[in-house]
C-alpha cells in the first residue's frame, strides 16, 4: 500500500509539474443517446467539424464563469459540464456511477462489466447510464478534466479508452505524453489540452459533483453506483448487478440471465 501510494503521489508531482496546472493545489485544499463508441472511432482522424466542436467546447467553458454549483438532489441535477451518458433516455432503469479514472476497481467493471450490462441492458433500451467523476488526486481529476472538455459525443469513447489503456497511462514514465495523446485520438488539439487543464470552471464542476455525492449520498469510495436511486458500493460481479436492475424493471422486461 505505501508503494502504491508513493507511486501516486509521484504521478501527481509530475504532472503538476509538467503542465504548471496550479489549480490541482486547489482541488487538495477541501477535497471532500449514444452507444459506446469504439476506440477505432476515436483514432478516425478527425474532419474539420470535429476539431471545431472540440476546440468551441473549450473555449466556451473559458469563457464562462469558474464558479460552479449544484443546486438541488444530486442525482437528479444534470451534469454541468455536459453529460457522459450511454443509452435511451427513456430507459426505465437509470443507473449513476461515481469513479476514478485512477480507480482499479473501477477500471475493472467499465473493462469486465460493464460491456456485459451494455450488451443485455443498455443496447436493449432498459438501462441509460450516467458517469459522473468522483477523483481522489490530480492524475484522476486532470483525465476527468479533459474528458469534459472533448466533443460531447467523443466522451463515451474518451472514457472507455482511458479506463481500458488505465494500467498503461498512469504506471507511465511520462503520464502527461499518454494522456496527451489519447486526448488527440478524442479530438483535443495540443492547445486544447493545455487550456482544458487550466481552466478552473471545469475543476470547480468536477469538484462540485464530487462534493453534492459525498454530503448528499455518503459518497466516499470507488465505484459507487446508484441504480433508481438504490446504493450499490464496489466492483461487484455482473450477477449482483444483474439481480439489481432485474429489481427495478417491470415484469415485461425483466431479464431472464
Amino acid at each position: 500500500m505505501n508503494k502504491n501510494k508513493k507511486i501516486v503521489s509521484l504521478l501527481i508531482l509530475v504532472t503538476a509539474l509538467a503542465l504548471g496546472v496550479t489549480v490541482f493545489q486547489n482541488f487538495f485544499a477541501d477535497k471532500p443517446v449514444a452507444r459506446s463508441m469504439d476506440e477505432e472511432q476515436m483514432s478516425a482522424a478527425a474532419d474539420g467539424s470535429d476539431s471545431a466542436d472540440a476546440s468551441d467546447a473549450t473555449q466556451q467553458n473559458g469563457a464562462e464563469t469558474s464558479l460552479v454549483e449544484i443546486v438541488g438532489d444530486a442525482l437528479e441535477t444534470p451534469n454541468p459540464l455536459g453529460e457522459i451518458v450511454m443509452g435511451d433516455p427513456d430507459a426505465p432503469v437509470t443507473i449513476v456511477e461515481y469513479a476514478s479514472l485512477t480507480c482499479p476497481h473501477c477500471g475493472a467493471f467499465h473493462n469486465e462489466i460493464l460491456p456485459i450490462l451494455d450488451e443485455e441492458f443498455v443496447k436493449t433500451g432498459k438501462v441509460k447510464f450516467y458517469f459522473r467523476p468522483f477523483p481522489f488526486d490530480g492524475v484522476a481529476t486532470a483525465g476527468a478534466m479533459l474528458v469534459q472538455c472533448s466533443a460531447p459525443n467523443r466522451r463515451v469513447g474518451f472514457l472507455k479508452v482511458l479506463f481500458e489503456r488505465q494500467s498503461q497511462w498512469l504506471m507511465s514514465s511520462d503520464p502527461v505524453e499518454d494522456l496527451k495523446r489519447i486526448s488527440k485520438q478524442a479530438g483535443l488539439s495540443e492547445t486544447d489540452f493545455q487550456v482544458c487543464l487550466k481552466d478552473e470552471r471545469i475543476l470547480n464542476g468536477i469538484r462540485a459533483m464530487q462534493k453534492a455525492a459525498d454530503e448528499q449520498l455518503g459518497v466516499n469510495s470507488t465505484p459507487t453506483f446508484f441504480i433508481n436511486g438504490e446504493m450499490l458500493r464496489g466492483h461487484q460481479p455482473v450477477d449482483v448487478f444483474r439481480k439489481a436492475i432485474n429489481d427495478q424493471l417491470p415484469n415485461d422486461m425483466k431479464s431472464s440471465n
